[in-house]
């Protein structure tokens, strides 16, 4: 499905379809692996996610321990 996809974009001669064509291509191993054992990096991307913004909200914290401490503490809902 993939390369008659590309091959249509190719056709097209759509600028915008050339750039996400190239991107597709650059990442599609990792797209037809989603596909094929349906496991994404969703988790890792929400926890980094919840540490920035614990970082944002302690702006100021003069102890990398305490930033620590803040983080498991919120954590131990998960």
């Amino acid at each position: 499905a993939l390369n008659n996809w590309y091959e249509n974009v190719s056709q097209s001669k759509l600028n915008l379809f050339y750039r996400a064509k190239g991107t597709v291509k650059r990442w599609e191993q990792h797209i037809i692996n989603y596909f094929k054992t349906r496991i994404t990096n969703g988790f890792a991307e929400g926890l980094n996610n919840k540490i920035k913004l614990i970082k944002r909200i302690g702006y100021g914290v003069p102890k990398v321990e305490n930033l620590k401490r803040r983080v498991f503490l919120s954590l131990l809902s998960i």
